[in-house]
């Protein structure tokens, strides 16, 4: 059995203005960096027995991953976990891709839609897909974390579960949110978006967005 540990970075400015960053980088904002210290704090908990632990490679992903391995594993990233890139369209506020650029639109209809410069439903699927196989095939009957985003990760999931990749919003994560993912011949989810390390509740002001 192997056993995958999802988590979504922490916070970014982007994710509380509404507005989609996907291959957009942009650093952890202060909350997020709380967040990511947070999942150090309860390492041992929440990651028991990992032997290596993988990121996207932007830099909100690695420091969150650096956040929470500390000095116990070296972060290694892998193109394949990055987020779903939308080209030109990146950086739109999400109303703004909904309603002049009918972007959910053209994806309900068609999941192999991408805008120009950017990357369909089926081919973040494919990707992560592979990806994921990949470490699990590296890793057999052990325990690694993986750093990633709330789409990628969400599209992964939707296929992997339920044999789809859209519509993928049940499996959208909280920034930090961790999920468990088990393959032992077939894949399970033993957990999902478990927050457990943000407790106490934050400041209203200071919520996932």
């Amino acid at each position: 059995m192997t056993t995958i540990y999802l988590v979504r970075h922490g916070q970014i400015d982007a994710n509380v203005e509404g507005r989609w960053f996907g291959s957009t980088d942009q650093a952890l904002n202060p909350l997020g960096q709380r967040q990511a210290a947070k999942l150090g704090d309860k390492y041992d908990e929440l990651f028991p027995l990992v032997s290596a632990v993988y990121s996207s490679p932007l830099i909100r992903t690695v420091s969150t991953a650096e956040g929470l391995s500390g000095d116990r594993l070296s972060v290694t990233t892998h193109a394949g976990l990055r987020e779903y890139g939308l080209g030109e369209l990146e950086g739109l506020h999400f109303d703004t891709l909904a309603v002049k650029h009918k972007f959910f639109e053209k994806n309900h209809q068609d999941q192999d839609h991408a805008p120009p410069g950017g990357e369909s439903i089926n081919q973040v699927r494919d990707r992560m897909l592979t990806t994921l196989q990949a470490l699990t095939q590296a890793h057999v009957g052990e325990s690694i974390v993986v750093v990633s985003h709330g789409a990628a990760m969400a599209i992964a999931l939707s296929c992997l579960l339920r044999g789809n990749p859209y519509p993928f919003d049940d499996y959208h994560m909280s920034n930090t949110g961790v999920s468990t993912l088990v393959w032992d011949g077939a894949w399970n989810l033993l957990s999902f978006n478990e927050i457990r390390h943000l407790a106490p509740p934050l400041p209203a002001t200071e919520r996932d967005e």
